[in-house]
């Protein structure tokens, strides 16, 4: 019983998925992070996000080779340490986007475990976003990340890492639900304590319930440091 019900939603969702005209795009998406440790262990976090589009098939006109800016993050959080292993955090965030600037507040909980030479991270996130002249989208996310070094079983300075993640989204806006998942793939270089550089594979997917089903692959270059 239960693998034909996977069976059933995997056909479902692939049929529904060819049965209209799906939406790709991809492009490059530097981001750049800066987290100031404070006295009483806490953290503040702020990050900015680029998004420049190469290639889009939405439509006609647009299929082709260009280079286009797509929309400009910035963001900021305070981070409470709960514990050596546990945070919460709150954040604010606002984004440039021809025709659709929005701001944005976030609440998140993390959770940090270690396995030998394995490092997982869970995030839970929820997020509203108000954009001028439409409904607040209210979202929930889970994200799990693993970093595993490259050199060894600690990572050290100068040494690689791989990092994957995966983070199924749920968002709700007026009466509209969607899904949305993104996948990272992730090759980094801890280049000396509080510096590291990364470079990423971003896969996107959403149009699960609201047309078109959309797909949007991103090549990232991330550069992280910690005071």
């Amino acid at each position: 019983m239960r693998v034909s019900f996977f069976v059933f939603i995997f056909l479902f969702f692939g049929s529904a998925i060819k049965a209209q005209k799906p939406v790709f795009f991809t492009g490059f998406f530097p981001e750049a992070s800066i987290t100031k440790k404070l006295k009483n262990e806490d953290r503040i976090n702020v990050k900015v996000e680029n998004q420049h589009i190469i290639y889009d098939n939405s439509s006609e006109t647009s299929k082709r080779l260009e280079f286009r800016h797509y929309r400009t993050d910035l963001m900021s959080f305070y981070d409470w340490r709960l514990s050596p292993t546990k945070s919460f955090a709150l954040g604010v965030f606002h984004r440039f986007q021809e025709g659709s600037d929005a701001n944005r507040i976030i609440q998140q909980f993390g959770l940090l475990q270690r396995r030998r030479n394995l490092r997982i991270a869970h995030r839970l996130r929820t997020d509203q976003t108000f954009t001028r002249g439409e409904k607040i989208e209210v979202r929930l996310r889970y994200r799990l990340a693993l970093e595993i070094p490259l050199n060894g079983a600690t990572l050290d300075p100068g040494e690689y890492y791989l990092a994957i993640s995966n983070e199924p989204i749920i968002s709700f806006k007026a009466r509209d639900f969607e899904l949305e998942n993104r996948a990272v793939f992730s090759l980094g270089k801890l280049i000396k304590n509080g510096k590291r550089l990364e470079w990423s594979i971003d896969y996107r997917t959403d149009g699960y319930c609201q047309k078109p089903f959309r797909t949007r692959l991103w090549g990232k270059v991330g550069y992280f440091y910690s005071l």
